[in-house]
């Protein structure tokens, strides 16, 4: 195997309430952290191809999103979740990560204390979120079983998903034959109203962006909708659209995206309900298909403005697809809830909180599948 190359980030600041000591549990302190990543970059090197490398952008928003998320009392474990954020991306085939705190309350002078750890990929195949283990031989590691940002929630599942699209994507290729994929490009509408969805949606991101030969190119702003049809008192829907470069083919993007819904906690037993996280594929490369399996564009998106609109933030230029297609701009007009769609945030992706409850429409702002199996 051939040796692989380093992408090295260093200095990515953020603020968090990282400490054994409970004044640590409210008052948010610096935390530094460097990424060294074992990456194998000759197609980029030839190229001149984003999509062949890995996005330095996106790494330290996880990063970052690590640092202001979840508690930790040790450093050492926020070191791990970093190293587990970054290993979602396919192309990390090793990471060392370090995580200084400048102003641990030691007690005696001191300019820095800082904890190094260096974590690998596991083999395909590997879905017990167990995933990732010491690696001294960096630049032998080898694998592109991601593991999951949300393993304490549900390791299995959320590994599965990554392991799954892998999978397809490996038996995809003819052995003998490196022939470059086809990138397909792909709009995805998320939402959720049951828990802290923001958070569900950040590591839904980060999931998405681990599967195999698929890059997260764009974030929308966050909204917020009144539920459609729905009892009364529903909590709103909170919701984003994301677009996607992907290798994987629409089935198997289908059911990864599936795979993270459920662990989050999604149940395809209630049709037409609240949900802690919805995924939904509104367009493929413009594709027009009737498959009830993944009927395309989404049947529904030229009626819903929670979709248009955010879609809209990411491209002015987007048009939908089919016999209910135009240009988005347009489309959004006709909308029957166009005044209800209120933005929340354009930086929810990089911080946690500042939401006041509730959520925007998931794609089924109304509640509803899309009556294509799909959230």
């Amino acid at each position: 195997m051939a040796r692989l190359d380093t992408i090295t980030l260093t200095g990515v600041k953020a603020q968090g309430t990282h400490g054994v000591l409970e004044s640590e549990h409210r008052e948010p302190q610096p935390f530094v952290v460097d990424a060294t990543m074992w990456v194998d970059i000759t197609d980029a090197c030839r190229d001149d191809d984003l999509a062949d490398t890995v996005s330095y952008a996106q790494i330290a928003e996880r990063i970052v999103s690590v640092i202001h998320g979840e508690h930790c009392d040790l450093i050492e474990r926020l070191a791990q979740r970093i190293a587990d954020s970054i290993l979602l991306s396919y192309r990390v085939r090793s990471v060392q990560v370090t995580v200084h705190k400048p102003q641990a309350p030691i007690g005696v002078p001191f300019d820095d204390v800082s904890v190094t750890i260096t974590r690998s990929q596991t083999e395909v195949g590997d879905a017990t979120g167990e995933g990732l283990r010491d690696s001294g031989e960096s630049d032998d590691a080898q694998g592109k079983a991601p593991s999951s940002a949300f393993a304490a929630s549900a390791p299995s599942v959320a590994s599965a998903a990554s392991a799954a699209a892998a999978s397809a994507s490996a038996t995809s290729m003819t052995p003998a034959v490196a022939a470059r994929p086809t990138v397909h490009h792909a709009v995805i509408a998320m939402g959720g109203n049951i828990g802290d969805v923001q958070q569900a949606m950040r590591s839904a991101i980060v999931a998405i962006d681990g599967f195999p030969g698929t890059q997260v190119i764009g974030i929308s702003p966050l909204y917020r909708t009144a539920p459609w049809g729905m009892a009364p008192g529903t909590p709103d829907f909170l919701n984003a659209v994301i677009q996607i470069d992907t290798t994987l083919d629409p089935d198997t993007l289908l059911s990864s995206l599936q795979l993270v819904e459920t662990a989050h906690g999604r149940s395809r037993e209630v049709h037409w309900g609240s949900r802690p996280l919805d995924l939904d594929i509104v367009d493929i490369d413009g594709a027009v298909s009737d498959d009830p399996h993944l009927t395309l564009p989404h049947p529904r998106a030229w009626q819903r403005a929670f979709v248009l609109v955010p879609w809209l933030d990411l491209d002015p230029d987007a048009r939908l697809a089919g016999g209910h297609g135009g240009a988005v701009r347009e489309l959004i007009d006709a909308t029957p809830d166009r005044g209800a769609v209120r933005k929340v945030s354009d930086s929810w992706i990089l911080a946690p909180g500042g939401f006041d409850g509730g959520a925007d429409s998931g794609f089924p702002g109304d509640g509803a599948d899309n009556g294509d199996g799909r959230a």
